[in-house]
């Protein structure tokens, strides 16, 4: 029981570090142009596919809409993002990338190309294919986790006149 403890917590550790690690270098390419990481998953994904709505671009990015909608919101004013209303439904709006906004999601796509080369480049005992193959089994791991899960419930706090009645 006490290992098992012990490989948690280091688990948990590395988990911390790699993950810090990883949004870190993510942040300082794309701090570069004024995004945070979680907005360029949002210019890349309007990228790809044209004609996605706010709510499309939520679940696709696995956010809320509310989240995703504040995101966006500085995506529109800088520029980088432009909303084209349906046109038989003016309610519906498709997002797409302006000149600018495809220059900047390509300039960074660009990076992060060159920093996954330089990932492969590092020295070790193991080939790209076999710590992509890790990462692909990991979150696939996850998923499964996620899915399986036990819910945690939030304990029914009784108010105090509920506990006199």
């Amino acid at each position: 029981m006490q290992s098992e403890e012990r490989v948690f917590e280091t688990f948990l550790r590395q988990y911390r570090e790699i993950f810090c690690v990883l949004i870190n270098a993510a942040e300082q390419i794309t701090g570069q142009y004024s995004l945070s990481f979680e907005q360029y998953l949002l210019l890349k994904q309007i990228h790809e596919q044209r004609n996605i709505t706010l709510s499309e671009l939520a679940d696709d990015t696995r956010t809320t809409r509310s989240a995703a909608a504040r995101k966006l919101r500085a995506l529109l004013l800088d520029g980088y993002v432009e909303q084209e209303a349906k046109m038989d439904d003016r309610r519906v709006k498709y997002l797409r990338l302006t000149p600018k906004g495809t220059r900047v999601e390509d300039d960074i796509h660009q990076v992060f190309l060159q920093s996954a080369r330089t990932w492969n480049q590092l020295p070790s005992d193991l080939a790209p294919e076999t710590i992509n193959d890790f990462f692909t089994r990991y979150q696939a791991n996850v998923a499964i986790w996620e899915r399986n899960r036990p819910k945690f419930h939030r304990p029914v706090t009784r108010t105090r006149r509920q506990a006199e009645d």
